[in-house]
């Protein structure tokens, strides 16, 4: 970051320079020039000052001598004597100094031909030099203006035959009936003229040099500032490109984390025990928030978690503490364990990132409603508008070995429960007020949980308005409704544990599964799943030589069929038996395990729980799917 300024500072530094010197090179042009300029037109007033009596003068006198030979020159013309013409013209050149040559141009006819002799004095050999002239000279103005003129003084013109300023009077040449026959001309040399020009040159010329310089000075800078506009503009396109870049992987990262959030309409949409509704937003393109839930062994396991910081790192802490909680409740049932176990995870090789996690998980038992959950430093969620008690336990990532503690709460039937970070409550306006629990209280009450979900979103806006929003905000709303009893048969059968009576609890599966209507097939994997349960418990519930029983009850109604299974033996729990591998070899594969599979296999959902010092082992299988 230093770097970059001190790059920007010299930037800016240069092109403050540069211009400033094109500036002063600009200044010292204008003022050179200015003086050069001002120095040639004094010099010239003063000329022409001086000159001014000498030009009359010299008007006059070639106006005169012209005036003194046209009547010789009208009547060579009229008679079309050439030679005496070239005789009287030399004769003037030779008697008047002033005159450096005599032009005589025939009138232009209707053949379209020009015919026109010029007589100059050389300057070198110092004799009188004859040419033809070999323009169209009918373009020149001393011509053109003659015609119908007594007499025409032309502006100083650069001469063709002598490199010199001249300035010409013509006058036409007439017939005997006043018609233009011809015009002959009469070159005066600007000497004074020419030699101001020359000076003026010289002049130019020494100035000319300094400004040069200046201006190639003037080049090497701008090129410099063009050299380092083009850096500039190429170390923009790179910035540019890279920000893309980053961007387009920031997009790619943010459509991952949105693909990460949990889908509520199709896992959940068949039961209807539990609404639940989740909202993620982020305040950066990626965001440090998660909240994630699944059903296992009708078992609803959920959480709520906000990483300490945002953008990237945080995204990806939270990518890696969600699918710890995915894998852990594969095969984790208590909320405790299995925050420790993501705690323990999360504090290996935390103490270079100091990254940690408020967490809340919770486990609710969806046929009874009891939940147990474990609190790790997250905000207490709300049930029925009112904060559930959680103990203080430390962020998740802290430090390993650590224990969390697990409650247990009872949830009636249609309550919500509604999880949210601290995102929301922290959400400020214009002013820097903060939304709070109070607000938040004001919206909690809703029927289902996408209402309660999308009535606090809407709130949250238009609390904030168009305030940058500084903090993730993730809210999760779980409607729960205790399963009905609009049972159309039922069904209790208690057996000792002997294996001999497994027969009767045959007879019981299939009457239950005859008079709902399923299939044969359907009922034998239901019978297989509940044999297996049963003998289980036969087997190894009770210590050896303790007699005991086992309770079988059936419910059913118009969506599925529940077998509850119930004993007063041992505390067991066949949910949290990991599943096994059936394509291993059987040589090398674990002794146990087998019936636990089928039951998952073939019931739609399996829940234990311990209660008044009994085991309790709920079996559905739903009626719409088959």
């Amino acid at each position: 970051m230093k770097t970059s300024r001190k790059n920007q500072l010299r930037s800016i530094l240069a092109l403050v320079v540069a211009a400033s010197m094109l500036e002063l090179i600009t200044a010292v042009q204008y003022y050179s020039t200015r003086r050069g300029i001002t120095e040639q037109l004094m010099e010239m007033a003063q000329r022409d000052l001086s000159a001014t009596n000498h030009t009359a003068q010299l008007k006059q006198e070639v106006e005169e001598a012209l005036a003194q030979v046209l009547p010789d020159v009208e009547r060579f013309a009229a008679r079309k004597d050439k030679d005496s013409l070239r005789i009287v013209i030399r004769e003037l050149l030779a008697k008047e100094q002033q005159v450096a040559g005599l032009d005589y141009c025939k009138v232009v006819g209707a053949d379209g031909l020009h015919d026109g002799l010029y007589i100059y004095k050389n300057e070198e050999s110092g004799g009188l030099v004859e040419q033809v002239i070999d323009f169209d000279y009918t373009q020149r103005s001393w011509y053109s203006k003659a015609i119908d003129s007594n007499g025409f003084w032309s502006e100083p013109y650069m001469s063709n035959y002598n490199v010199i300023l001249m300035c010409t009077f013509s006058r036409a040449v007439r017939n005997a009936k006043g018609e233009t026959v011809a015009v002959v001309g009469a070159d005066v040399a600007m000497q004074e003229m020419s030699a101001l020009a020359s000076k003026l040159y010289d002049n130019q010329r020494r100035t000319l040099l300094p400004i040069i310089l200046l201006q190639i000075l003037g080049l090497v800078i701008l090129t410099f500032i063009i050299y380092r506009y083009v850096r500039s503009i190429r170390r923009l396109y790179k910035v540019n490109a890279e920000k893309e870049r980053i961007t387009g992987e920031l997009d790619v990262a943010r459509g991952i984390q949105e693909a990460m959030q949990p889908k509520v309409a199709l896992p959940f949409s068949w039961r209807d025990d539990i609404d639940i509704h989740a909202s993620q937003t982020p305040a950066w393109e990626v965001g440090g928030d998660f909240c994630d839930f699944s059903i296992r062994d009708e078992k609803l396991f959920f959480c709520i978690g906000d990483v300490s910081g945002k953008g990237v790192p945080a995204a990806l802490v939270m990518a890696v503490a969600r699918s710890t909680f995915r894998m852990l409740i594969v095969r984790e049932s208590e909320p405790e364990r299995i925050v420790t176990a993501m705690n323990d995870t999360m504090a290996q090789d935390n103490e270079e990132y100091n990254m940690f996690i408020t967490m809340f998980v919770g486990v609710l038992d969806l046929p009874t409603g009891r939940m147990r959950y474990s609190n790790a430093g997250h905000k207490a969620p709300y049930v029925d508008g009112k904060p559930l008690p959680v103990d203080p336990n430390l962020p998740v990532g802290v430090f390993a070995n650590y224990r969390f503690s697990v409650q247990e709460a009872e949830i009636p039937s249609g309550s919500t429960i509604f999880l949210y970070t601290d995102g929301l409550t922290e959400a400020e306006d214009a002013k820097h007020n903060q939304y709070g629990i109070a607000r938040m209280k004001e919206h909690l009450k809703a029927d289902t949980a996408r209402q309660l979900i999308e009535g606090m979103t809407a709130s949250v806006k238009e609390f904030v308005g168009d305030t940058e929003q500084n903090d993730d905000i993730t809210m999760l709303a779980i409607r729960y409704i205790c399963p009905s009893s609009d049972a159309r048969l039922h069904r209790s059968l208690t057996l000792p544990c002997d294996i001999n009576e497994l027969s009767r609890l045959a007879e019981m599966v299939e009457e239950v599964c005859d008079e709902v209507g399923l299939p044969p097939s359907t009922t034998m994997q239901v019978n297989l799943a509940l044999e297996e349960a049963v003998a289980n418990v036969m087997y190894y519930a009770y210590p050896t030589g303790q007699h005991g029983d086992v309770t079988i009850e059936a419910e059913a109604n118009a969506k599925r069929i529940k077998f509850v299974v119930s004993d007063g033996g041992q505390p067991f729990d066949p949910t949290t038996k990991e599943e096994i591998d059936i394509n291993q070899p059987l040589e090398e594969r674990a002794i146990g395990g087998l019936g636990i599979h089928l039951i998952r296999r073939y019931m739609d959902s399996i829940s234990y729980e311990r209660r008044d010092d009994r085991n309790i082992l709920t079996l559905m299988k739903n009626i719409i799917d088959t």
